[in-house]
């Protein structure tokens, strides 16, 4: 039998799953970027991206919050789900990670994760354009 924090993870993806499929959130890319091996013959290391696809809901910060340093006019608070498109876990996003939503490019900058009892049930992201 399911406990609570399934059926909060369940109606999480339910709710910020893309409105074609009935929820309330649009499609997204998670680009993930990390360093790979180290190159002898360049000195350097290749960028490698991981791209997830998946789905959000986004939701714009009230003006009381917005300070100027660590919350800046523009910034946006994107709900993500916990799952990607194709129902396998979606990683949680990283600071100076890239979501495209909507037709606009954002840059991660905080990451608060929804996470109950070791389960994470969505992410709340502050991103900026």
């Amino acid at each position: 039998m399911p406990d609570i924090y399934d059926r909060s993870k369940a109606l999480a993806v339910r709710m910020l799953a893309p409105r074609s499929k009935g929820g309330k959130g649009l499609e997204m890319t998670l680009t993930k970027s990390v360093k790979g091996p180290r190159d002898p013959d360049t000195g350097g290391a290749a960028t490698v991206n991981t791209n997830h696809e998946g789905s959000a809901f986004r939701d714009t910060y009230e003006q009381k919050d917005i300070d100027g340093t660590a919350i800046k006019v523009g910034d946006v608070k994107l709900l993500v789900s916990p799952v990607k498109l194709d129902g396998a876990d979606m990683p949680q996003p990283s600071t100076q990670d890239k979501i495209l939503f909507d037709g606009r490019l954002y840059t991660v900058i905080q990451v608060n994760p929804w996470n109950y009892a070791g389960l994470a049930v969505g992410f709340e992201v502050q991103a900026r354009a």
